[in-house]
Formats: structure tokens, sequence, C-alpha cells
């Protein structure tokens, strides 16, 4: 841990600093935790704790759907992005792969398999190879109806037994998926937007010219009652 100290979040280590079992390897710091379980921030140049306002999507905090509304901050204490001797975990990243593989982590031989997959529509193609090929069947009319079901048959499908030892089939939601239903309704709702916006704005004049005309005949009733007065 000594040989630790003063490094940043990002930086790389040889793997020889932590023991000899990692000759050859090298490890980039991606972040910790001290004693007390504050976990460190990249950013906070510092080996001491502060309090930031954090915001939503920034890291080192979790906003809950219901309970935080859009806008809030909250004020949290965090760590320093460089290590100090106060800090009792590290996390690392292996950046290069030494001689000696590590049994369950840098032997793909003894690598666990995903038991989910994407659910993404691009990253289904990516996975598959058929980004390109989706690219060139979006600009023709015909093939577009088709592109639906050319990514929900590579969704990863997978067999769930029940407690009743029913056996089924799942497979997950398609998520980012555009299809042409999709698209019909986004210009069906931007018309109805415009609509809305030249009904309003029509709406203003009438009631601008209706208020200029209220205003010059009271105008001119005022001044009758002054030439009737006088």
């Amino acid at each position: 841990m000594s040989n630790l100290i003063d490094r940043k979040i990002g930086n790389e280590i040889e793997g020889e600093a932590i023991a000899d079992i990692f000759d050859g390897y090298v490890f980039k710091i991606t972040g910790g935790m001290d004693k007390d379980g504050f976990g460190m921030k990249n950013g906070v140049l510092s080996t001491e704790r502060r309090k930031l306002l954090l915001k939503k999507g920034s890291s080192g905090i979790r906003f809950k759907k219901y309970e935080h509304r859009d806008g809030t901050k909250i004020r949290k204490s965090v760590r320093g992005c460089i290590i100090s001797p106060d800090i009792k975990m590290v996390c690392l990243k292996i950046a290069k792969i030494g001689k000696n593989p590590i049994p369950g982590l840098s032997n793909t031989d003894e690598a666990i398999p995903r038991r989910l997959a994407p659910k993404t529509a691009n990253n289904i193609l990516k996975e598959f190879g058929l980004l390109e090929i989706y690219n060139k069947k979006k600009q023709n009319a015909e093939e577009r109806k088709t592109l639906r079901y050319m990514i929900t048959k590579f969704a990863n499908k997978r067999e769930v037994t029940t407690k009743n030892g029913k056996t089924y089939t799942k497979r997950p939601k398609i998520q980012r998926l555009i299809t042409p239903l999709r698209l019909r309704r986004k210009k069906v709702l931007k018309k109805i937007k415009d609509a809305n916006v030249k009904y309003t704005a029509e709406q203003k004049k009438s009631y601008e010219e209706s208020y200029k005309k209220l205003n010059k005949n009271k105008k001119g009733g005022k001044a009758k009652a002054k030439k009737t007065k006088a």
C-alpha cells in the first residue's frame, strides 16, 4: 500500500509494486474507499474529505426517482482522488496483461459466460456485425419494414424454470428500437404540436386586436363625456 501513496485516480502502476505474482502486469487506479466508507471522487485534488454539492448523474451519489425533483442538489462528503494512508481499499483495473495468467481473471479459457446479452438495438447489431447492413437497409423504404424482425431474432433467449417445474423461454424487450410505427407517431405528434403553436398565435393576435378596439372605444367615450360637460 505504501507504493500507492500520493498516486491519483487514472494513474497506472506496475504489478511488481503490489506483488511478484503480477510481474509484467500494469494496473490502472479507478477509485477507492477510506476507513469510514467514503468513496474517492475524481477531480477533487486532495487527500482529505470534502463536502460537495452533487447533482443527478455525478459519481458518489444516487438519486431516487420519486424522492428527488429535477435539478435537486445534495451536499455529500467525498474523499479526494489522491491516495493517502487513510485509504483502506483501492480499486484497480488491468491495463496490460503480464506473462503469468491469473486464474479466473486474465485467463480467457476459464471466463464465466455472460448470463444476459445486450438489449439495446445498436449493441445487438454491433455484437453480430450487422450495423453496416442495417444502415444500408434503413435507406430503402420496403426493407425498412423488416428491420424490426432483423434485430429481435438476435435477442438473447434463455430458459427459465418456475417453482412449479414449468419451463419457458424468456427474452428481454429491446430498447431504442426505431420502427416505422415509431417514426409515424413522431410525425403525428410533431403535427399536433405545430397546430397548437399556430392556434395559440392566432388566439393571441385576435385578443390583442380586440383589446386595442376596446381601448379606442373607451377613449372615444371619455372624450364625448368631456365635451357634453363643457
